[in-house]
């Protein structure tokens, strides 16, 4: 004997129902609908979305009428659901196909509404069973597991391998191929995927006509599983990393539309005879005022308001006898020669004022308007910022012994100038500022700090003793460059603890030429272990780093990821509180 499943014996109890209603003189409506599946289950528990997600799904449906204010509705669902969660504690997803068959009681309110509404809203509540199949994605293409970093990319190769400074990006080719209950994720591979819920919901019917509705419905499912996504508190490690489940049982909520037909008989409208005896006699109304007492009653005059005592034309409207738009007692020419020529006043234009009409179109387009010039000179200059400070300089091509210390300023710059190359800090408009800071570098460890000048395009040379010395002044001059320093010293946003975060674009075993990095002002190469590291752009904040990796990436250099430095160090993003990523794997967050 065949073992009878949830949706047949839901099936048989809806057709015992129907043959209960039979009696009555109510037929049973069809419908079919769409909508959006949102799931709430172990995956982003902590950040739930929208219930308006964006897996899709279909439901079919009969409605049969038990009373006036209460149906039974057998529905059947089919979508499939999909979530993706990506942080430092698991990076997991799942896709599965749902299918429901529920029963369920719809209450109208039909006993406290107007028979003649258009709009009929409605709860409903039941019960239903659900099946699923989950299964995940965790192997790329030819079968390579992927290996996530902290930086939100996925790699060929662990973020803690001895070859990581090599590692390519990887992409997700979203093909769902691990199914989670064979896999032995639950500690078992043949634990049921089906189970009972109670379906609860809220809507609206809007009545198209006697036959056809539409109708808006949102319901929420209370399922008795934790096991749509495949993660329960016990499921292993080795599938959710750090994180386990929540332990709650999944919901998921579905919100959509739906148009369905009423097979109930529909009476024909009354027919009336048609009588079609000539013109209608409005006289025969009885109606027959007559407000501005021109001889036209109020039920045929196009210009019921006409002055009284004037001449009318059949219409009920004032005589105008040239035709040119304006009634003759308003006319100020009666009977212009050529009408299609008049102005407001209904006098025919002559070719002085037509003349007249072209000089003022003329003027309007400011062609003969007065031009004033004004002068707005004495406004202040903005200040030249021609100071800056120099930390250490080397031949061209030398790599600088400590590039990690360098790489810590987040106002770092290199300047190529002739065989030399110096590396220098901050852009200021007064010597003092530039000599606070140049101050702030020795005590830091730059003991070669030193203010340098521009002199002109991309051309510096170091201030001289004189330059640099401190001339005898008045006092009102020494407080104000005393002032000046003070602020310099405030406002200076560096500091020795503060993180800096760059862009590393790639690492090459042979250093590759400028050619290939032109599109990138004021690239860094830091060389160890045989390899050239090329870093780009320079960030406090992490999301603008992240952003800037993004462009980076347009721009061509798919393996680019941020890295960060503090104190003089290259350290790792965790460490510096980066602490979740973004579901868009070459952003992060």
């Amino acid at each position: 004997m065949k073992k009878i499943n949830t949706l047949t014996l839901l099936s048989l109890f809806f057709l015992s129902v129907v043959s209960y209603a039979q009696d009555k003189p109510v037929s049973p409506t069809i419908g079919v609908g769409i909508g959006s599946i949102g799931f709430y289950g172990d995956l982003n528990d902590r950040d739930y979305g929208s219930p308006i997600g964006g897996n899709p799904g279909f439901s079919l449906f009969i409605i049969q009428p038990v009373t006036d204010y209460l149906n039974v509705r057998f529905q059947y669902l089919n979508g499939n659901v999909r979530e993706e969660e990506r942080s430092l504690q698991r990076n997991v997803n799942f896709e599965s196909n749902i299918q429901v068959g529920a029963l369920m009681l719809e209450y109208n309110f039909d006993n406290f509404l107007k028979d003649d509404r258009k709009i009929t809203p409605f709860i409903s509540a039941g019960i239903e069973a659900v099946e699923f199949n989950p299964k995940t994605d965790i192997l790329g293409f030819g079968g390579e597991p992927y290996n996530y970093w902290s930086d939100g990319s996925i790699r060929n190769l662990p973020e803690n391998s001895d070859q990581a400074d090599i590692a390519v990006v990887v992409r997700r080719d979203y093909n769902y191929e691990t199914d989670i209950r064979e896999a032995g994720f639950n500690n078992s591979t043949d634990y049921l995927e089906r189970a009972f819920s109670i379906p609860v919901g809220v809507g609206a019917d809007l009545h198209l006509n006697d036959q056809f509705n539409f109708r808006l419905e949102s319901t929420i499912h209370f399922t008795f599983t934790d096991l749509i996504d495949g993660i329960t508190p016990n499921t292993s490690r080795a599938y959710v990393d750090q994180k386990r489940g929540n332990g709650r049982n999944d919901i998921f909520v579905v919100s959509g539309f739906s148009l369905s037909y009423n097979f109930q008989k529909v009476e024909p409208a009354e027919r009336f005879e048609r009588f079609d005896d000539g013109p209608f006699d409005f006289l025969s109304t009885g109606n027959t005022e007559d407000f501005d007492q021109d001889g036209v009653i109020d039920l045929v005059d196009a210009c019921p308001n006409t002055p009284r005592g004037l001449d009318v034309d059949t219409t009920g409207c004032p005589v105008d006898s040239d035709g040119d738009g304006i009634p003759d007692y308003k006319d100020d020419e009666i009977n212009s020669e050529y009408p299609e020529f008049a102005n407001a006043q209904g006098v025919e234009m002559t070719d002085d004022m037509l003349y007249k009409s072209y000089l003022q179109y003329i003027d309007s387009t400011l062609e003969l308007a007065e031009v004033i010039e004004r002068d707005f000179t004495g406004q202040n200059k903005k200040k030249k910022r021609d100071y800056r400070v120099k930390l250490q300089s080397y031949s061209a091509g030398e790599q600088p012994k400590d590039m990690s210390k360098l790489l810590s300023q987040k106002d770092l710059s290199k300047i190529d100038q002739g065989d030399q190359t110096i590396y220098a800090v901050g852009s200021y408009a007064s010597l003092n500022e530039a000599n606070a800071r140049a101050n702030r570098m020795k005590a830091e460890g730059f003991n070669e700090a030193s203010v340098i000048k521009k002199q002109s395009s991309n051309i510096y040379t170091s201030v001289n003793q004189k330059e640099s010395g401190q001339p005898t002044t008045s006092a009102n001059e020494n407080k104000a460059t005393t002032e000046e320093q003070t602020t310099a010293e405030q406002v200076s946003p560096e500091t020795t603890n503060e993180v800096v975060f760059r862009v590393q674009l790639g690492a090459f075993r042979n250093k590759p030429t400028k050619e290939n990095f032109k599109s990138i002002p004021n690239l860094f190469v830091v060389e160890s272990g045989g390899f050239y590291r090329y870093m780009s752009g320079s960030f406090t904040d992490f999301d603008e780093a992240a952003r800037h990796k993004v462009k980076m990436v347009v721009e061509g250099y798919k393996g680019a990821f941020v890295v960060a430095y503090k104190a003089g160090k290259r350290v790792s993003l965790k460490s510096v509180g980066v602490k979740t990523i973004s579901s868009d794997p070459i952003i992060g967050k």
